[in-house]
C-alpha cells in the first residue's frame, strides 16, 4: 500500500487580502475530485489546497487515484494526517469502532482538517472556505458540516448541492474529460471509503466478503479482539460479521448513489 508520505506536501503561503482560501476536502472519492476542479474554476489556483487525511488504510487504487488527479490538476496534495493506521487508533483507543461510533473519522479526518486550519489561521488568512463534496442526498451530514463550520468561523460549500451535478456526473467528468480511471472501490462499493469501514450495514460487509475477504477477516478478527460487534443499531438484533456469513440479509438492499464506471459517453 502507498504511504501517505509518498504523495508529496504543500503550504499555501500566508496571503492576508487576497481573498478566501478553499480548502478542498480531497478524499479520494469522485466527488470530492470534481470539487476540486470546480474550485479551480472560482477560486485562484494559488488559492486552491486540496487537503488529505491519510487513514494508513484506503485502498492501494485510491492512492493511485488521488496522485493522477493532484498530477492532472497541476495541484500538489496537502497531507495533514495523525499518522496512525485506523486499526492502531483501535488498539490505542481500546474500542472497536461500530456503525454507530466512527471515532476513527473524527481523530484521523476531523480533528486533522481542524488542525489545519488553525495553522492558516495562525499565518494570517481570515477567509477560509472549506470545499466539502456531499450531496443532497446526504442531508444529515451537510447540516452537522455547516454546524462544525460556523463553530471554526469558516465558510462551507457544498458545489455538488450548488451546482445540482450529480454523483454520476462528477465520475463522468474524472473519467472522460480528465482522463483518469476512477478509484477501485466504486466497481463494488457506493464510495471510496478505506475497506473495512466501521460505518458499513450488512450488505457492504457481505460485498466485502465476497471482494476483498483479507479484509472482512481482519475486521472479523478485531471483533473477536475487542469483544463486540461493528453492526449495531437500528433496533436490531446484534450480529457479528461471522454471523452474518450465515445469517445473510433479510431483504434486498438498494445503494442510494451507486455509480457506473463504463466507457464513455464522450467520444473515447
Amino acid at each position: 500500500m502507498a504511504a501517505g508520505s509518498q504523495l508529496g506536501l504543500a503550504l499555501p503561503d500566508p496571503a492576508a487580502g487576497r481573498g478566501p482560501i478553499a480548502v478542498v476536502g480531497f478524499s479520494g472519492g469522485v466527488t470530492s475530485a470534481w470539487c476540486a476542479g470546480w474550485a479551480l474554476r472560482n477560486y485562484p489556483r494559488d488559492r486552491v489546497v486540496l487537503l488529505f487525511h491519510d487513514t494508513k488504510e484506503e485502498h492501494e487504487d485510491t492512492y493511485r487515484f488521488i496522485r493522477e488527479m493532484s498530477a492532472a490538476l497541476g495541484v500538489p496534495i496537502t497531507e495533514r494526517s495523525d499518522g496512525r493506521s485506523v486499526t492502531q487508533l483501535f488498539r490505542d483507543e481500546g474500542y472497536l469502532g461500530n456503525n454507530q461510533h466512527t471515532f476513527c473519522s473524527r481523530i484521523l479526518k476531523a480533528e486533522q482538517g481542524s488542525s489545519f486550519v488553525r495553522d492558516l489561521k495562525a499565518q494570517g488568512e481570515t477567509s477560509i472556505h472549506k470545499i466539502i463534496g456531499y450531496s443532497a442526498k446526504e442531508p444529515l451530514r451537510v447540516q452537522r458540516m455547516v454546524g462544525y463550520c460556523a463553530n471554526e468561523g469558516i465558510t462551507a460549500r457544498f458545489p455538488v448541492i450548488e451546482t445540482g451535478v450529480t454523483k454520476q456526473q462528477c465520475a463522468d467528468w474524472v473519467r472522460c474529460e480528465i482522463g483518469i480511471q476512477p478509484p477501485w472501490m466504486y466497481q463494488h462499493f457506493e464510495h471510496a471509503n478505506c475497506p473495512g469501514c466501521v460505518r458499513g450495514g450488512r450488505a457492504y460487509w457481505l460485498k466485502t466478503h465476497e471482494v476483498l475477504p483479507e479484509v472482512f477477516e481482519q475486521r472479523a478478527g478485531l471483533e473477536e479482539e475487542f469483544g463486540h460487534e461493528i453492526i449495531r443499531g437500528g433496533g436490531r438484533e446484534r450480529v457479528t460479521l461471522r454471523q452474518l456469513l450465515a445469517t445473510g440479509l433479510k431483504r434486498a438492499v438498494h445503494q442510494r448513489e451507486r455509480i457506473e464506471i463504463g466507457a464513455c459517453e464522450c467520444g473515447d
